[in-house]
């Protein structure tokens, strides 16, 4: 019986700790700063911090100025200017007036290796393409070095590269879009 009383009281003693509210300060509000004087209070570190008067930030236009637009050169970056690239293209080009097409095919392609976007390569390989009687080849290497062509000379012979398979393949089609391409150049 003595057991149960004191297990009883044990009880009641834990649930009144643990249920009686801690006692805490009332919470106090901060004094109110007028506007024409502030209050300074030194913080704990001993440093004083004392504010200024900043002024209002305006929003205010500010004129553009507009530089003089400068006319884009034709010169590229696409390493057609590579001595390498050069020197592969002119072997290129002697092998195929020797009517060495595997030659002349793997100097261009050596050539495009250097310069993937130099539209003379796409000219010989589908000029080479052309001569094999290979006119799917030959257009479409045409047509992807038309998106690289920068003069109008390059992009006439890639049309006439164009014209020719299309007439050999019997695509009229095609074969009027390059006829209008040339004569618009």
């Amino acid at each position: 019986m003595i057991k149960k009383v004191t297990f009883a009281l044990g009880i009641l003693i834990l649930t009144g700790c643990s249920t009686t509210p801690e006692r805490s300060a009332p919470p106090t509000t901060p004094p109110k700063a007028t506007d024409s004087q502030k209050k300074v209070t030194p913080p704990s570190s001993g440093v004083k911090i004392i504010p200024y008067e900043q002024k209002e930030i305006k929003r205010q236009t500010v004129p553009v100025i507009v530089p003089e637009q400068k006319v884009q050169q034709r010169f590229s970056n696409d390493g057609s200017q590579l001595p390498a690239f050069r020197t592969l293209m002119q072997k290129t080009q002697m092998a195929y007036k020797q009517k060495q097409f595997i030659e002349a095919e793997r100097f261009a392609l050596q050539a495009q290796r250097i310069a993937p976007q130099a539209a003379e390569t796409y000219l010989y390989l589908g000029l080479i393409a052309d001569q094999r009687k290979q006119y799917a080849n030959a257009e479409a290497l045409a047509r992807r070095g038309l998106t690289y062509a920068q003069s109008n000379t390059m992009k006439k012979q890639l049309w006439f590269i164009v014209l020719r398979a299309s007439e050999a393949r019997n695509h009229p089609v095609k074969a009027q879009e390059a006829k209008r391409a040339i004569q618009a150049l």
